[in-house]
């Protein structure tokens, strides 16, 4: 159902992803082993993980997933335990992946003997399921790895370098933390230079949203008028993540006027709890937001001159806040020392605020 709020586990489920799924499946099939996934808030690379691991698998390669939110909320500052726990159940058999990876790789995975007491140790963890044969191990919203109380770009050079099976794959809204974390173009760093993959999600289009909807609603036996649709396409730019809740609201029984509005709500929240992280930095973050979303109203983005003259911020520091909100995603640059803020939805919150 693409109407579906829960992140999509079957490709068959799997709208407008076809070209980006070929190049991920030719990367494993190739044997690449360092890929990026990358998009925007609520673009659904949670959903194309998982419905492409679950086509992979068919083919012999088994996956571990990780959740970088979910082990850093349980251990912020030594997130290594919450994973080498999780992957030494599924080399111990005490988890639904490895039963798949028994079923796929026609082996049976006994107890694995691991001296692993106070401290669950990467290293022995990888060793062990790099013995599997090829499996991937990816890392969803990976940037939040970042608050980790060791650099974990060493350990991850190191698997990419001593275990040939383990194909690494980092998924990441925040694109610009995303890759600072990693330190990509960081000339010191353990994974500068390393050839990777980069697959990127894109917003739908015009025509695919419209289709999107189309077939969303004819999933559930609804008709609504193309005016609306259009409305909702003009309003929500392209993000399956909002047209996934303003067809949820249809169905359930909502006006057009009324589900957008509730979408909208929803962004709010959204985009404050996602805010709160640079809230906590400085106020000024939310002040230029603010002022981009006065300012830009009908224009292609706003000159780095008229946000400093609303603000009052020296030259240099605004630099620093604007750059910080780029990797954030939460502005982006136009060209022509322009910036906009990228997703309409967003774009409301902020002049609401």
């Amino acid at each position: 159902m693409l109407f579906d709020v829960r992140p999509k586990t079957s490709i068959k489920d799997l709208f407008g992803r076809k070209a980006e799924y070929l190049m991920f499946k030719d990367a494993i099939k190739k044997n690449r082993n360092f890929i990026l996934i990358t998009g925007p808030r609520r673009i659904g690379k949670t959903s194309f993980l998982y419905a492409s691991l679950n086509e992979i698998v068919k083919e012999g390669v088994p996956y571990v997933v990780i959740d970088a939110r979910a082990a850093t909320s349980l251990n912020s500052k030594y997130p290594q335990k919450v994973i080498a726990e999780h992957i030494y159940k599924v080399l111990s058999g005490r988890s639904v992946l490895s039963e798949v990876i028994s079923r796929v790789k026609g082996i049976k995975l006994g107890p694995v003997e691991l001296e692993l007491k106070d401290k669950f140790d990467l290293i022995d963890v990888f060793a062990e399921l790099n013995k599997i044969g090829k499996v991937i191990v990816a890392f969803d919203e990976a940037q939040y790895l970042r608050f980790a109380n060791e650099d974990l770009t060493k350990f991850f050079a190191w698997v990419l370098d001593a275990l040939q099976n383990i194909i690494l794959v980092f998924t990441g809204s925040q694109v610009g933390v995303l890759e600072k974390f990693l330190r990509l173009y960081d000339g010191s760093s353990p994974l500068f230079g390393r050839y990777n993959v980069r697959i990127v999600l894109p917003r739908f289009n015009p025509s695919e949203s419209l289709e999107f909807l189309e077939r969303g609603f004819k999933e559930v036996g609804m008709d609504v008028r193309e005016e609306e649709l259009l409305s909702a396409i003009k309003t929500l730019n392209g993000i399956p993540g909002w047209l996934v809740h303003y067809g949820v609201f249809r169905v359930d029984g909502l006006t057009h006027e009324e589900a957008i509005e509730r979408v909208l709500e929803e962004a709010m929240t959204y985009v404050i709890s996602e805010f709160k992280e640079l809230s906590k930095l400085s106020p000024r973050y939310e002040e230029i937001m603010k002022v981009v979303a006065e300012l830009s109203e009908g224009s292609g983005g706003v000159k780095f001159e008229e946000i400093r003259k609303k603000t009052k911020i020296n030259p240099r520091s605004l630099r620093n806040y604007i750059n910080r909100l780029i990797d954030y995603g939460f502005l982006e640059p136009t060209g022509h020392g322009r910036y906009r803020i990228p997703d309409p939805v967003m774009f409301r919150v902020f002049k609401r605020l």
